[in-house]
């Protein structure tokens, strides 16, 4: 989940277009793209009214009618085009899993059969007739949910998606942040004084109160990075000029080695998204999925108070952890 998750809200679906080629009599050729169809309505509810809940528990229900923009866009509007998004690459994947010949195993299959109906067996009167789910529409919304996931690692498992500990090193430091360099100067030389705090001086002088940070590269400016990752353990740099801010920073720790693990499997994250996202970009062009205009025009969002159902995502990563 974690995954195929992260990677859809990094990614806009690819625009599926008619391929243009010319022919001998200079009479343009429009080549078909086959059409598939995306889930049903019952299918679609088992992600729409999981989040639907999820927010409106968190927001209230007052948040669907606030409009976003002038054209009078609704969090209502803006949130099914979302799901339906997410749902558009559900589907894609799973295409793509079925053309690559990536399929569930025995095992898989027997976790997804116990899951649907620990998942259905949970749901109550009032969740199923607003979903209008069976006990198959949620045995294939999860057994896609699970292909999807498992054919991003098997289509990425065997790329080079290494990341070295110099490129993911992350550094703890503390930091005077300033706007003008006659004062970044005068903090400076406090900095230098015999038994000065470091941190008490930054407590008092700096406009940031934020004075413990931990840094990684890319993560900030390059004249900031440059002076701050020559620094060793208790070194104070000069003023750094970054854009219109000045910093002084002392070095903490010149390694924070459990933060650098985060950063590197941070960074072969994203590294397997890009990998994957020129994959999906590929196959989403030749295999358009829609669900036809108006799709929610037959679901009562307003409805459905009653419905109560959130776990539909939670309940999946307790039986695969793993994704």
């Amino acid at each position: 989940m974690r995954f195929f998750r992260r990677w859809k809200r990094w990614t806009a679906l690819a625009a599926a277009a008619a391929l243009l080629a010319g022919c001998g009599g200079g009479i343009p050729i429009v080549s078909q793209v086959k059409e598939y169809e995306g889930y049903s309505l019952p299918q679609s509810m088992l992600v729409a009214a999981t989040e639907k809940n999820r927010y409106g528990d968190a927001y209230t229900d007052q948040l669907w009618t606030v409009s976003l923009d002038e054209e009078g866009t609704t969090v209502q509007t803006f949130f099914l085009e979302q799901v339906e998004e997410f749902l558009i690459k559900l589907k894609t994947v799973s295409l793509l899993a079925e053309e690559k010949g990536i399929q569930l195993d025995g095992e898989e299959q027997g976790r997804i059969s116990q899951l649907s109906q620990e998942y259905f067996d949970g749901l109550t009167a009032e969740d199923i007739a607003y979903m209008g789910v069976t006990l198959e529409d949620v045995q294939l919304m999860y057994g896609d949910y699970r292909l999807a996931n498992k054919a991003v690692y098997e289509l990425t498992k065997d790329m080079d998606l290494e990341v070295s500990d110099s490129e993911a090193k992350v550094i703890d430091l503390q930091q005077i942040e300033v706007w003008d360099r006659e004062t970044a100067d005068a903090v400076w030389a406090m900095t230098q004084e015999e038994g000065a705090d470091f941190a008490a001086v930054a407590g008092q002088y700096s406009v940031n109160p934020d004075i413990d940070r931990k840094l990684a590269r890319g993560e900030g400016g390059a004249a900031l990075e440059e002076a701050a990752f020559a620094l060793e353990e208790g070194q104070i740099s000069g003023v750094i000029q970054s854009g219109q801010v000045y910093y002084i920073v002392k070095c903490i720790s010149a390694y924070d080695e459990e933060a650098t693990k985060e950063r590197k499997a941070e960074l072969q994250m994203r590294k397997k998204e890009q990998v994957f996202q020129g994959i999906y970009d590929e196959f989403a062009a030749e295999h358009p999925v829609s669900f036809g205009e108006d799709f929610w025009g037959n679901m009562d969002f307003a409805g459905g108070a009653d419905c109560a159902t959130t776990n539909f995502f939670e309940l999946y990563q307790e039986y695969f952890p793993e994704d």
